[in-house]
C-alpha cells in the first residue's frame, strides 16, 4: 500500500467502494454514485503521482 497519506486515503476509499459493489447490496443509482466517486478517487490519485507529490516505496 501506498505510504503516502494523500494516495493511501484514497485507495483506501477506492477499495470500500469495490466491497460494497462486490457484495452487491445497493441499488443502480447508489451503485452508479460509487462508481463515479471511485472513478474521481483514481484520477486524483494519478494526478498526486503525476505531480510527483507521492512518495514512491519498495515492497519486498
Amino acid at each position: 500500500m501506498a505510504k503516502d497519506s494523500e494516495i493511501h486515503d484514497r485507495l483506501s476509499r477506492v477499495e470500500e467502494i469495490i466491497e460494497q459493489l462486490d457484495a452487491d447490496e445497493c441499488d443502480l443509482d447508489e451503485g452508479t454514485a460509487l462508481h463515479e466517486e471511485g472513478q474521481e478517487l483514481l484520477i486524483e490519485v494519478r494526478e498526486v503521482l503525476d505531480g510527483g507529490n507521492g512518495e514512491v516505496v519498495e515492497l519486498e
